[in-house]
C-alpha cells in the first residue's frame, strides 16, 4: 500500500511541475466574460466576442491573432487571449529585451543603443 501511495505522490509532483512549467512558458493570458442576457425570462448567450483592442467582432468558436501579439479564442460565454511571444525572458547583462510586435518575438539589444543587437545567452 505504501508503494502505491509513494507512486501516486511522485505522479502528482510531476504533474504539478509540468503544469507550472507550461504556465511559465506560455506567457500571460487573460479571460474576458461575455455578457449573458435574460430576455423574456430566457437566457440569451452571446453570438460572439469583441476584440478588446480593435473592437472587431468574432463568432463563437473563432480564433484569431489580435494586436499586441495576442492569440484570442471566442468560447461562447468567455474570450481568452494569450501572448504569442512566450513568457518572461531575462536579457544578458548590459542588454534588454523588447517585443517586436510585427514578428511577435523578443529582440535583444544593448541598453544604451537600441540598434546594437545582443546575442541572448
Amino acid at each position: 500500500m505504501s508503494s502505491v501511495l509513494h507512486l501516486l505522490q511522485k505522479t502528482l509532483l510531476c504533474l504539478t511541475v509540468l503544469c507550472a512549467s507550461l504556465a511559465v512558458c506560455h506567457g500571460a493570458c487573460f479571460l474576458v466574460n461575455n455578457k449573458v442576457q435574460i430576455k423574456k425570462g430566457e437566457l440569451v448567450l452571446p453570438q460572439g466576442c469583441v476584440d478588446p483592442y480593435d473592437k472587431s467582432k468574432h463568432p463563437v468558436g473563432a480564433s484569431w491573432n489580435s494586436h499586441h501579439c495576442l492569440r484570442c479564442a471566442c468560447e461562447g460565454t468567455t474570450m481568452s487571449c494569450c501572448t504569442r511571444y512566450g513568457g518572461v525572458v531575462e536579457a544578458p547583462e548590459g542588454c534588454e529585451a523588447t517585443v517586436d510586435e510585427e514578428r511577435c518575438e523578443y529582440k535583444f539589444h544593448k541598453k544604451n543603443d537600441p540598434f546594437a543587437p545582443c546575442t541572448p545567452f
